[in-house]
């Protein structure tokens, strides 16, 4: 990785719908230091079962880039556009692109969902590869504790399920 690139934030950019393979080629061979979650499932058709690597964000990869390299990342086949907010990129940390890393090498089941869950209690996740993210309790249909760790940059969450003794509440605001 180039050092001028490690302390910069990871942007988000949005594929065309199946491209985000393809895409994420093209950038690394033009030199653009770029990320694609993978992760492995298996997919059953009539004839066979096969496990498959699929993006664990379907339309989506992250890249650190200077500015002088936004042109070339925006004329890449597959790559739609930025993804901002406020007039400024899309970001997500290293810590949360480490811990991305961490969960997908361990085989941890991560699923990905586009809803907005506001329900239940905030937690901090005291261990494993989300240790020190903030996530939202969410209760399942058979009762167990689901963690929901929001990815607010991009409007994604990745839902996980995590033992109660790996999270602490956090401690309310009391306004003064």
């Amino acid at each position: 990785m180039n050092t001028e690139l490690q302390n910069q934030p990871w942007c988000v950019i949005q594929t065309k719908s199946r491209f985000e393979k393809k895409a994420f080629e093209l950038l690394v061979r033009n030199g653009i230091s770029a990320y694609l979650p993978l992760q492995k499932r298996m997919r059953v058709w009539s004839d066979r079962k096969k496990e498959v690597e699929e993006p664990l964000f379907s339309g989506y990869l992250f890249v650190q880039f200077k500015e002088s390299e936004r042109y070339t990342i925006l004329n890449t086949s597959g790559v739609v556009r930025f993804v901002v907010f406020a007039g400024n990129y899309a970001t997500i940390s290293d810590k949360q692109i480490t811990a991305i890393k961490k969960a997908i090498s361990l085989d941890t089941t991560i699923e990905v969902a586009d809803i907005d869950f506001r329900q239940g209690e905030e937690v901090i996740i005291t261990s494993g590869p989300f240790k020190d993210n903030y996530a939202h309790v969410i209760r399942g249909a058979n009762g167990k504790g689901k963690l929901l760790l929001r990815l607010e940059s991009i409007g994604k969450e990745i839902i996980l399920e995590i033992g109660r003794t790996r999270v602490e509440a956090l401690p309310q605001l009391i306004g003064i």
